[in-house]
């Protein structure tokens, strides 16, 4: 699951374990079967963030990979909300102190009255972190109860058609509020503020309607410029196929461009054909 969210999430999460691998510590007397649980809590995270980076580099995912990372995403909120709450209470409680001024039976008294909220704050902490705990086990459960294994989709791997390609010729009007992101790249691009090279990145998950978005901003801007060229690149791109898409929307020649097998060749030619359209313009 690509995107900001993701990345935020992870980053996130990588505070908790720092918080969780505290809580581990000797400052934090926590009751033993609960220092197992906080370790079960820190292991299973780790796991969680693993889950989501990998996610971040899907840039189609299904519908149950989405319902997971949100699902995974929540549980990370959750249990940090928990820790912080949990930090607090056992801080509270190792700051406590007995009044200077308390002695003999008095300050005993004091001591036993602090030993008492101590053990309940460590029992409650106890409870908290156990149904967490059975929380997370509830959700992975139920996702393997509906596990549907890649392996039964009857489209063979070389026949799967780039999600991105699709995107392209889907229809604008299909996606509700994409007039107003639109526009304001469009205004952005068009800013006469050094007449530089620009670029602009549109993030977010899988699905959002980037892919559309970005073409519609090509078909807007194409006639103010002399050519053009949209291209769909996947994690492993084939660049020859790349190069030569470039060349022949520029060129408008797609048979000549489809015999040239030389990548600097066709670099090369992209580059004339660039140089020839700047000066004649």
């Amino acid at each position: 699951m690509a995107g900001v969210l993701v990345s935020a999430s992870t980053g996130a999460m990588g505070s908790l374990l720092r918080k969780l691998g505290a809580m581990l510590t000797d400052e934090y007397k926590l009751l033993k079967n609960v220092r197992g649980d906080i370790k079960f809590l820190k292991d299973e995270l780790e796991v969680m963030c693993a889950f989501l980076l990998k996610m971040s580099d899907e840039e189609e995912p299904d519908e149950p990979t989405k319902l997971r990372v949100t699902a995974v995403r929540e549980m990370s909120y959750k249990i940090e909300d928990n820790i912080d709450k949990f930090m607090v209470l056992v801080e509270q409680e190792h700051g406590s102190s007995c009044s200077e001024a308390a002695h003999g039976v008095a300050k005993l008294m004091d001591k036993c009255k602090n030993l008492l909220p101590d053990i309940k704050t460590r029992r409650r902490i106890a409870k908290e972190v156990k149904d967490i705990k059975k929380e997370i086990k509830d959700v992975s459960d139920r996702f393997l109860r509906y596990k549907i294994d890649d392996s039964s989709s009857s489209m063979p791997a070389k026949d799967k058609v780039d999600p991105r390609l699709r995107a392209v010729y889907k229809d604008a009007t299909e996606l509700v509020g994409i007039d107003g992101p639109k526009d304001e790249l469009v205004k952005w691009l068009n800013e006469k503020e050094g007449q530089s090279l620009k670029s602009v990145s549109i993030v977010g998950y899988g699905g959002l309607g980037k892919t559309t978005l970005a073409n519609q901003i090509r078909v807007n801007l194409g006639a103010t410029f002399d050519c053009g060229a949209f291209v769909s690149i996947s994690r492993k791109p084939d660049m020859k196929a790349i190069l030569r898409s470039i060349l022949s929307q520029i060129t408008k020649k797609d048979d000549a461009c489809s015999r040239l097998d030389d990548i600097q060749l066709i670099i090369d030619k992209i580059r004339e054909f660039l140089q020839d359209t700047s000066t004649s313009s």
